[in-house]
């Protein structure tokens, strides 16, 4: 802690120790200052730890890139009345759900590997493999199409899903790393809003892409190419933590270093506590939250395209232009909760884990509340546009929720917990293409009444399950660091101890 002392001449004297601050006094007339964490002036000025949130949320944008390009794509490749020039495939909806979903046969394999190896060797090259790696495959999706048809397009989207696995558990390890507590809601939102912001732009631009002179090949190399950009610059700007951090200032590395204190461990290696973690109530809501948020958002991200051209009968062009505009409103609405969470969280208006329920409860309950209005009611196509534009907007609330409690609990294994909650959630991206294919059916072979019940199912079951996952991290979620984070028991008496005053606060605040 420093303590902060004025001369009578005006000059500021800090000290780091309580002795050498009693040295200090004899002769000076002042009185000890303490600031508080969120005032110290390294707080309020760009360092090098914004730097890596702005690079954090461009790579994963240009990971979500590559992961939904074929989302419209896919549209256009098996678009039987194309005239564009450009190959086009005869896959029924059986092959294509199984193209989508075989993305997640590999993002479900690495996520916890790349979780504990993040943890002892450092995220940035894993960071790096995954955007890099998955960047290549897609400019090789063309080819895989073309010469290996369908099982070979699943192939290829296995290897970027092994690549991208590594993606999520090595993000939320630089964040325990780089970010301060008070910060982490703010800077998590706009990490993980570069998801939304990469999808609005595969969605606008695939469309537009698919429907120019290049056709939609272009809609792989784009995305692509840019991530292979993106590659030099973290290689070149990045840093596992501030302590590995050579640009990083003095001032700034002791901040982030006193901010986190015995919550992190920095560069030490520890092994992760399985049992202890595994038997955490708490740990387990969050698999639950993070499974039910998951079906939601891939059925949603997946099939949108499919739902415009089959119910709301829109061309390729408009598909993509309008698939995007719930992800373009998506975008915005999470700078906005960026910026309350940071407001709610330093102003103390809730305690950390009320303000981690509320904004979770304005995500799921009020993406719900859209679909079951979507499902039973008699809408036109604007309204149904409107509609699932809250729906994803609302999403936006995950990111100052569920999202990095994985931090909350343990900065130490954030990114082990990562890996854990996204392989199994993930699973939800194999099964959700293939639920709604069939409940919807093919559209060649049903009738318009069929297809737009079906999608009515989809959309209640998503609602019913949204409900459920919040409901369980309402009740039994914490947002308070766990025993079995400090890695020795030293370490756990001190976290407990720095906690304890928090504890009254969270209580009533979670009974309420």
């Amino acid at each position: 802690i420093r303590y902060t002392h004025k001369h009578k001449n005006g000059t500021i004297l800090q000290r780091k120790r309580w002795a050498c601050y009693q040295r200090a006094l004899q002769g000076y007339d002042g009185a000890i200052v303490l600031p508080s964490v969120g005032g110290h002036d390294s707080a309020r000025r760009l360092g090098r730890r914004h730097l890596q949130v702005a690079l954090l949320c461009f790579g994963i944008s240009l990971a979500y890139s590559c992961r939904v390009n074929l989302s419209v794509g896919i549209v256009e490749m098996t678009n039987k009345n194309s005239t564009s020039g450009f190959p086009t495939y005869a896959w029924d909806q059986s092959q294509t759900g199984v193209v989508l979903s075989s993305f997640f046969w590999g993002y479900v394999v690495t996520q916890i590997p790349t979780g504990m190896l993040a943890h002892h060797f450092g995220p940035k090259l894993f960071l790096m493999a995954g955007v890099v790696g998955c960047s290549l495959l897609t400019i090789f999706t063309p080819l895989a199409a073309a010469y290996g048809g369908w099982r070979l397009m699943c192939a290829l989207r296995v290897g970027e899903g092994l690549f991208q696995g590594m993606i999520y558990p090595s993000t939320h390890t630089m964040l325990g790393r780089w970010i301060p507590p008070l910060e982490r809601g703010r800077a998590s939102a706009l990490v993980y809003c570069g998801s939304s912001l990469g999808t609005v732009v595969t969605m606008a631009g695939a469309g537009l892409l698919a429907a120019s002179p290049w056709g939609w090949p272009s809609v792989f190399h784009v995305p692509g190419a840019l991530g292979l950009v993106w590659g030099i610059a973290w290689l070149w700007m990045a840093a596992d933590s501030p302590a590995t951090c050579a640009a990083i200032s003095d001032r700034e590395r002791e901040y982030i270093e006193s901010a986190l204190g015995a919550s992190s461990s920095g560069e030490k290696r520890h092994r992760v506590p399985w049992g202890s973690i595994l038997k955490s109530v708490p740990f387990l809501v969050l698999i639950i939250t993070h499974v039910c948020q998951s079906f939601g958002h891939w059925i949603l991200l997946t099939q949108l395209p499919n739902f415009m051209k089959n119910v709301l009968h829109f061309d390729i062009k408009s598909n993509g232009l309008t698939s995007a505009l719930p992800y373009l409103c998506l975008t915005l609405s999470s700078f906005l909760v960026g910026y309350l969470a940071q407001v709610v969280n330093e102003r103390k208006i809730l305690s950390l884990t009320a303000s981690r329920k509320v904004f979770n409860s304005m995500a799921h309950w009020g993406a719900g509340t859209a679909l079951m209005l979507l499902a039973f009611m008699d809408v036109t196509p604007d309204q149904a546009v409107a509609l699932l534009t809250v729906t994803v907007a609302l999403e936006s609330g995950t990111l100052a929720g569920y999202l990095v409690n994985h931090v909350d609990l343990s900065p130490n294994f954030s990114g082990a917990l990562m890996g854990v909650t996204n392989s199994l959630s993930n699973t939800m991206g194999i099964i959700a293409p293939i639920f709604v294919s069939q409940l919807v059916g093919d559209a060649s072979r049903s009738t318009q009444a069929d297809i737009e019940r079906g999608w009515s199912t989809v959309f209640l079951i998503t609602a019913i399950v949204y409900f459920s996952g919040n409901s369980l991290f309402v009740l039994a979620g914490s947002a308070r660091v766990q025993p079995w984070n400090s890695p020795s028991p030293a370490e756990s008496k001190r976290q407990q101890a720095s906690a304890s005053c928090l504890s009254s606060a969270d209580t009533v605040s979670s009974t309420v």
